[in-house]
Formats: structure tokens, sequence, C-alpha cells
């Protein structure tokens, strides 16, 4: 019994260790900045920024700020 353990035990670590068995969001966007250019006082300005979850596990946004 001993003997199979072992050889369970270092899979699993490996595993763990490579990155294999971890799941994490990953994001992308589309673009990540937009010019408006020139804008008059006052002017309602809108963009829309595309962007997906590229990794294995769920996207959580909890904070957007815009600069």
């Amino acid at each position: 019994m001993r003997c199979f353990i072992f050889p369970v035990f270092l899979v699993v670590l490996l595993l763990l260790g490579s990155g294999i068995a971890r799941a994490e969001p990953a994001v992308s966007f589309e673009e990540k900045t937009v010019d408006f250019g020139d804008v008059e006082q006052g002017e309602l300005l809108e963009h829309t920024f595309v962007f997906s979850n590229d990794g294995t596990d769920v996207l959580v946004i909890e904070k957007v700020t815009a600069s």
C-alpha cells in the first residue's frame, strides 16, 4: 500500500506545482484606451469596452474607475 501512495502523492504535487490544476481568470480587452479628441464642455461621450475571460475560472469585476 505504501508503494502506491507515494507515486500518487508525487503526481499531485507535480500537478499543483506546474499550474495545471490551478484555475485562474484572465481578462483580455479588444482595446485598452480610447481617444475622444477635442470635446466641447458638457458634451456627452460614450464608449463600450469589449472584454472576455480567457481563463479557466470565473472572472469577478469588483471595481471600475475612469482616468
